[in-house]
């Protein structure tokens, strides 16, 4: 640890032992941030979710044989977007890609490959960095969201995101299905394993009858396509998925409904 980093946590641990709250978006951060800080002062977890007026009015039904339109917003790394996602996406002609994003100054090799890699192919459409607004209204152009993370990542970031990654929440508010990574914070979180309903075991992938998307491993080419064909075999089952993720949100996991803990822990004047 550097002596910037130390300095920074000591700090961290000083304001969170004199501030009247403390809000942290996942609950394993809210453990450790406990731990760390030494603090008395109440921690409330409140995930990174849309604010109700983010919904959408439910998305009409898939036309047979329709191109698969998937969406990914946010930063543009080979860890979140994988080279073998976009490759095999071009190998089978049949999907489409909206990514809207940006590199960060370590991804700027990826961020050329990437766009090198998308100039010539018809399926992949590379929108670089848009405003909430519009981001949003091209991800109502499609039918599933990519909300992928490698699961080697050790970082804490990385490691305990589902909550805090606001792209999972901002796809179902849509109406999306969700892509996400074949690991136990995410499938419990978005395809109902935490409730003890069943997690079906499909060619590399995972699905739930009550849940919001599809499990795959993106380090897996095999993987990776065998979710892409379930999803092409599968529209009016993944528009279900969208559809159940839309009503979540509606009635639980927006800003509002879970803020309540906070505001009413704080004086709003």
């Amino acid at each position: 640890m550097t002596v910037f980093q130390r300095m920074v946590l000591g700090a961290r641990a000083k304001l969170a032992r004199e501030v009247e709250l403390c809000v942290l978006p996942n609950e394993e951060r809210t453990r450790v941030f406990r731990e760390q800080t030494k603090t008395d002062q109440p921690v409330e977890c409140v995930w990174n979710v849309p604010r109700s007026a983010e919904i959408c009015s439910p998305k009409k039904k898939p036309v047979s044989n329709s191109l698969l339109k998937l969406f990914y917003g946010g930063t543009l790394t080979s860890k979140i977007l994988p080279k073998v996602l976009l490759e095999s996406i071009v190998e089978m002609g049949s999907v489409e890609l909206h990514i809207v994003g940006y590199a960060t100054y370590s991804e700027t090799k990826y961020f050329q490959w990437l766009r090198d890699f998308v100039r010539q192919k018809k399926n992949i459409n590379l929108y670089g960095s848009l405003c909430r607004h519009k981001m949003l209204n091209v991800a109502d152009l499609c039918d599933a969201a990519i909300c992928l993370y490698s699961p080697k990542e050790n970082q804490i970031n990385f490691r305990y995101l589902a909550g805090a990654s606001n792209k999972p929440f901002d796809a179902m508010a849509r109406g999306l299905a969700l892509v996400v990574s074949d690991l136990s914070q995410w499938t419990q979180m978005y395809l109902g394993e935490k409730n003890g309903y069943e997690v079906k075991d499909g060619k590399e992938y995972r699905i739930s009858d009550v849940g919001y998307g599809i499990a795959i491993n993106p380090e897996s080419g095999g993987s990776v396509r065998a979710g892409l064909e379930w999803m092409l075999s599968n529209r009016e089952k993944l528009w279900e998925m969208g559809e159940r993720g839309r009503k979540k949100i509606q009635k639980e996991w927006n800003y509002e409904k879970m803020f309540t803990p906070v505001l009413k822990k704080v004086e709003i004047k």
